[in-house]
């Protein structure tokens, strides 16, 4: 179980499906959402990319989620007015005792 401390809310939103040339794809516009609470969003790493051509960003963030959280590969995360992609895989933590203890995610946006 997370600490008291993991009051923040995140909002997870999962993209619908269509098929495109044969192939399955997202459809962000008929997106569904949902409020996640009990977590705690922590800064991660950031950087900068100056390659001459454009002047671009990296933010990055870790979330603790409850366990059972309803979250898979391929979500996004909206905390505050910014949406994250979730980057890899979502790692569950197990407790002392062997149950599942809280979810974590690596979170990233890119800009520029």
């Amino acid at each position: 179980m997370l600490p008291s401390f993991c009051t923040q809310t995140v909002t997870r939103v999962r993209p619908a499906t269509a098929t495109s040339r044969g192939s399955t794809v997202p459809d962000w516009t008929n997106a569904t959402t949902k409020d996640i609470k009990g977590c705690s969003m922590q800064p991660a790493g950031t950087s900068l990319s100056q390659d001459g051509r454009v002047l671009g960003i990296m933010d990055g963030f870790t979330c603790f989620m409850p366990a059972g959280a309803d979250v898979q590969a391929g979500d996004h995360i909206v905390f505050g007015s910014v949406t994250y992609e979730i980057n890899g895989e979502i790692r569950e933590w197990p407790s002392a005792t062997g149950a599942l203890d809280h979810i974590e995610l690596n979170l990233v946006r890119y800009a520029g």
